[in-house]
């Protein structure tokens, strides 16, 4: 089974799932698995031609809204079940366009107070910065307080996801 599939079967022990964001809509994956599973979705992407394809792709779903910004400047009002992130660049399209450590963390920061119950980050680290966001990536995860999962591949620069369940503390924290 792929990180995606895991990642997915993973968000699923923490239903119900009332308002879920995909920080990162990319080509709408993640976005259609939350529409199916969660009353409300928020699809976030800096790129117009990410959320058409999302739209695209989730065309039969009304609980989704769409957002064409920076996730580290989006401001959500009310409280989150979970947050999902796909860490990167756009697939399929020209990877100038990145994620990179210091928004991600931004944005982690702005959201995490008013996350109830999760938030999976998957990075990968092929491209240039890819390495260095997930290192970043890694460092806020591992401050936390809360358990985490992590996902990874034998293979050099393979994709790393982070499972963080926000629902628990981590007994050996602080």
């Amino acid at each position: 089974m792929n990180h995606k599939s895991l990642t997915h079967q993973w968000i699923l022990k923490f239903k119900p799932l009332n308002l879920t964001v995909d920080m990162t809509a990319g080509n709408g994956y993640d976005t259609l698995f939350l529409a199916q599973h969660s009353a409300q979705v928020i699809a976030i992407d800096i790129q117009d031609t990410a959320i058409e394809n999302t739209k695209k792709r989730c065309q039969n779903f009304k609980n989704i809204e769409y957002i064409i910004s920076d996730h580290k400047i989006v401001d959500i009002p009310k409280r989150i079940t979970g947050l999902m992130y796909n860490l990167g660049y756009l697939p399929g399209s020209d990877k100038v366009i990145t994620t990179d450590g210091n928004s991600t963390i931004a944005s982690l920061n702005k959201l995490i107070n008013q996350t109830e119950k999760f938030i999976t980050l998957a990075c990968y680290r092929k491209h240039p910065g890819g390495q260095e966001e997930y290192l970043a990536v890694k460092e806020w995860v591992e401050s936390l307080s809360h358990p985490y999962e992590i996902l990874e591949y034998e293979t050099d620069l393979s994709p790393i996801t982070f499972l963080i369940d926000l629902t628990k503390k981590n007994p050996l924290s602080k």
